[in-house]
């Protein structure tokens, strides 16, 4: 993606319009002409369809985050509410607690659906609308058109309840039921805005609030609870002490000093070279000092 981005003249420019909205929105300019020649007000009604066109076949890419636990924003638009919900029946969930996001797009936001999770396609049900609805107007009405698509990823599983007008092809879904898909993958169609149910787990942690702008595809909404379980530590490496090695003491060499030693290994003293206190010689007595000093001096006197 990164070098695909880069080869563009153009980066910033990420608009696309469907093949089928180009040509609807052809005819329609034509049919405008035509209409403004038999009388000019006319001329605005096939205006109007043509910008209808162009919305309902305006995309846009995106960039989906490097999150393999990762929830993403299914569609545009904004988020109107968020509150725990029993999924509908049709959406066929497991048994649980739940959490639903509620998200309106407008008419003009782009039309394409991304899978909010990483994993596999569960169930894909849909069912086209009345064409005497042209405009979903609130979610609960009659007659719109409605799928009904849920995901599964690592035992956590989301499920979209789309809904958007009867009049004309609203939705169209690219994938099939065991499909596997990636992170924020294009997955479908739907055209001129509408609603989108998203239920999640309520043990998600929700990163989003009402009020939220959202780019479908690329917001992260959460992050699923088994991703968060394979980052704790399950397992304490263990300790090893170190061993100590004690060297061996040297040889001693001749002339060398005696080495010190302990009393358990037996060896002697470093004072042994020292004479004990018996065998120490006695101080010499101060009479026999003078006693020898004056036969001494006698000898001394008889001599001279």
């Amino acid at each position: 993606m990164p070098d695909e981005i880069e080869r563009r003249s153009m980066p910033w420019l990420n608009v696309v319009f469907d093949w089928e909205g180009v040509a609807a929105a052809a005819a329609a300019f034509l049919a405008s002409l035509l209409l403004g020649w038999i009388w000019a007000p006319l001329f605005w009604i096939g205006f109007a369809a043509m910008v209808a066109a162009l919305a309902a076949g305006r995309w846009s890419r995106r960039s989906p985050p490097d999150l393999a636990d990762g929830v993403v924003a299914p569609c545009d638009g904004m988020v109107l509410s968020i509150q725990g919900e029993e999924p509908p029946t049709a959406l066929r969930l497991s048994p649980g607690s739940y959490v639903r996001i509620r998200i309106t797009s407008s008419p003009l936001t782009t039309n394409k659906l991304y899978t909010p999770i990483a994993g596999g396609v569960d169930l894909i049900t849909l069912a086209q609308g009345e064409p005497s609805v042209p405009m979903a107007l609130r979610p609960d009405d009659e007659g719109l058109t409605r799928a009904y698509v849920s995901f599964e990823s690592a035992g956590e599983q989301a499920g979209l309840a789309l809904s958007t007008g009867g009049f004309g092809p609203r939705i169209e879904l690219d994938v099939e039921t065991g499909d596997v898909v990636r992170l924020g993958r294009a997955f479908g169609t739907r055209r001129l805005g509408g609603w989108c149910d998203l239920y999640l787990p309520a043990s998600l942690n929700i990163l989003v609030w009402p009020g939220q702008t959202l780019i479908g595809g690329e917001t992260v909404i959460g992050r699923l609870r088994a991703g968060f379980e394979d980052d704790l530590v399950t397992e304490v490496p263990e300790i090893v002490a170190p061993e100590i090695v004690v060297p061996e003491p040297k040889p001693a060499t001749a002339g060398a000093a005696p080495a010190v030693a302990g009393a358990a290994d037996g060896e002697e003293d470093f004072f042994d070279d020292y004479p004990e206190p018996d065998e120490a010689e006695a101080p010499e007595d101060p009479a026999a000092i003078f006693a020898r000093l004056r036969e001494a001096a006698r000898r001394h006197g008889e001599s001279d």
